[in-house]
C-alpha cells in the first residue's frame, strides 16, 4: 500500500517535472525569435504612442501615460506588458518623448527604453503630416528565478545558469501620421532596426474617422488597425468608439484572433483613464477567459502655450463675429455696435503687438490678416 502511494507520488512528480521542462523548452525556442514574439504584446488599443513615434507632441500638451495589460487573467505570473511614456511639443512643428516598455512572460523578459522625435508639415488649416523616429535600447533576457517550482529542475543544466540569455541591442523605429479634417491615417515600423539583425517586417497601419453627429454632443469613431507580423499570422482590429462631449467614451472591437474587446473611459482635460476588457473567443478561451488593460493619462499645457491658445481662441471669436456682421442683411447690428467691436479688437491687437513673443506672432499671423481685411470691409459697409 505504501509502495503504491510512493509510486503514485513519484509519477505525479515526474509529470510535473516533464511539464516544467516542456514550458522551459517553449520559452527557449521563443528566444530564437524573441523580438517577433514581443510584437504581440504591445499595448495599442488605447495608446497609439506606444506603436508610432509620430504621435509625440501631437496633442499639444505635455502628456504622461501609464499603460498596462495582463494577458490570460487567472494565472499566476500571467504575461504582463507595462508601458510608461511622456511626450510634449517643443514648438509648433516639433515634438519629443520617451518610453519605457516592460514585457514579462514567465521567465522570459523584454525591456525597451527609447526616445522619440516628431516633425510636422502643415499643408493647410485642416491637413498636416507628422513624421516620427525613435531610438534606444532593447534588452532580452531569461530569468530562471521566475520559473515556478524551479527546484524540481536539474540545477546543473547550463540553460538555467545565470546570464545564459541576456543581451542588449540598439533599437530604432519610424512612423508617420496624416490628418485631414476628421480623418487620420498612421503607418509605423516600431522596431525597424534591432542590433545587427535583418530589418523587421513588423509594420502597423491605422485608419480612423471622427464622425460628428449633427446637432449633438456625440461623436462616433470607427478605427481599423492592421499589423504585418514577421512570424505569427498578420492581425487586424476593427474598433467602434462613441464619445460624449469628448469627455466620456465607450468602445467595442473585434480582433482577427476572434477576441472581442470592450472599453470605457473618461477624458477630463488634465486627467484621463480608460479600461479595456478583452474576451478570448477562440480556442484559447479553454485556458483563460479574458485579458485586462488599463491606461492612465496626465497632461497639462505649458504656460506660454496656454496663453497662445487663449489668444488664438479670442481672435477666432472675433473672426466669427465680424463674419456675421459682414453677412448681416437685416440690420441686426447698429453702426455704433460695429465700430465699438472694431475699437475693442484694435486695443487687443495693440496689446498683442507690444508682446515680444515670436511663436505667438507666427501662430496668429493668418488670423490677423483675416481680421484686418474684415475691418476694412466693415468700415466700408457701415460708413
Amino acid at each position: 500500500m505504501q509502495d503504491n502511494k510512493k509510486n503514485s507520488f513519484n509519477n505525479r512528480k515526474m509529470k510535473k517535472i516533464k511539464g516544467l521542462i516542456f514550458i522551459v523548452a517553449i520559452m527557449l525556442n521563443g528566444v530564437v525569435d524573441a523580438q517577433e514574439l514581443s510584437h504581440g504584446y504591445y499595448n495599442y488599443i488605447m495608446n497609439r504612442f506606444n506603436l508610432n513615434p509620430a504621435f509625440a507632441g501631437n496633442s499639444g500638451n505635455v502628456s504622461a501615460i501609464m499603460n498596462t495589460k495582463t494577458y490570460a487573467a487567472g494565472f499566476n505570473d500571467a504575461p504582463r506588458n507595462t508601458m510608461f511614456g511622456i511626450h510634449t511639443p517643443i514648438n509648433n512643428v516639433q515634438g519629443i518623448g520617451a518610453r519605457i516598455i516592460s514585457d514579462k512572460r514567465g521567465a522570459y523578459e523584454v525591456s525597451k527604453y527609447d526616445a522619440t522625435y516628431s516633425y510636422q508639415v502643415r499643408f493647410a488649416d485642416n491637413s498636416d503630416l507628422r513624421f516620427g523616429i525613435s531610438a534606444g535600447a532593447l534588452r532580452r533576457m531569461m530569468n530562471p528565478n521566475s520559473i515556478s517550482n524551479l527546484e524540481y529542475l536539474d540545477q546543473t543544466d547550463p540553460t538555467l545558469a545565470g546570464n545564459y540569455f541576456d543581451e542588449t541591442n540598439f533599437i530604432a523605429g519610424v512612423g508617420l501620421v496624416y490628418d485631414y479634417n476628421q480623418f487620420q491615417f498612421g503607418l509605423s515600423a516600431p522596431s525597424l532596426v534591432v542590433g545587427g539583425e535583418d530589418l523587421s517586417e513588423h509594420i502597423v497601419g491605422t485608419a480612423s474617422y471622427k464622425y460628428k453627429l449633427e446637432n449633438s454632443d456625440f461623436n462616433i469613431i470607427p478605427t481599423l488597425i492592421y499589423q504585418n507580423m514577421p512570424v505569427i499570422d498578420n492581425r487586424y482590429d476593427i474598433l467602434l468608439k462613441g464619445e460624449y462631449q469628448e469627455k466620456v467614451w465607450a468602445q467595442v472591437g473585434y480582433q482577427s484572433t476572434q477576441n472581442l474587446n470592450f472599453g470605457i473611459g473618461f477624458d477630463l482635460g488634465p486627467f484621463g483613464i480608460g479600461y479595456s476588457y478583452e474576451m478570448n473567443n477562440s480556442a484559447f478561451s479553454n485556458i483563460s477567459k479574458n485579458s485586462n488593460e488599463i491606461v492612465v493619462r496626465m497632461s497639462f499645457l505649458p504656460a506660454k502655450q496656454k496663453e497662445r491658445n487663449e489668444t488664438t481662441k479670442m481672435l477666432d471669436e472675433y473672426v466669427a463675429k465680424f463674419n456675421a456682421m459682414i453677412k448681416d442683411t437685416q440690420n441686426t447690428y447698429s453702426k455704433s455696435a460695429v465700430f465699438s467691436e472694431i475699437q475693442n479688437i484694435r486695443k487687443e491687437l495693440d496689446a498683442l503687438a507690444k508682446q515680444n513673443d515670436k511663436k505667438k506672432a507666427k501662430a496668429v499671423k493668418k488670423r490677423l490678416i483675416v481680421i484686418e481685411n474684415q475691418i476694412t470691409e466693415l468700415e466700408k459697409k457701415y460708413k
